[in-house]
């Protein structure tokens, strides 16, 4: 497991509300998964693709990162980080957040 910041659903939550349009939800996992559920106004990346798409992210925002259960989403924030990206987990990944999910094409 890699040793990365993380925040809890909890404290994403607040982050999210309090900060707004500076703060960005990164969902990682595969776009099947995504398809089927994801936390509203997430930014879509697989984790496949990141390596190369990462350039396309502004570096002057905070990322949350997340997947099912916040193992691939640990080892996207640690890359993220490694990039110079203000890049935070999401302890639990999808299956934790107890807020909004939204699910099909939205």
């Amino acid at each position: 497991m890699f040793n990365v910041p993380e925040v809890t659903p909890e404290e994403a939550k607040k982050i999210l509300e309090e900060e707004g349009d500076k703060v960005v939800l990164l969902d990682v996992r595969t776009p099947p998964e995504h398809f089927q559920l994801r936390i509203p106004n997430s930014m879509f990346i697989p984790l496949d693709d990141l390596r190369y798409k990462h350039s396309e992210l502004p570096k002057d925002k905070k990322y949350i990162v997340y997947c099912r259960s916040g193992e691939r989403s640990a080892f996207a924030t640690y890359f993220l980080r490694h990039m110079g990206y203000d890049a935070y987990n999401l302890a639990g990944g999808i299956i934790s957040w107890p807020y909004e999910k939204e699910s099909g094409q939205g």
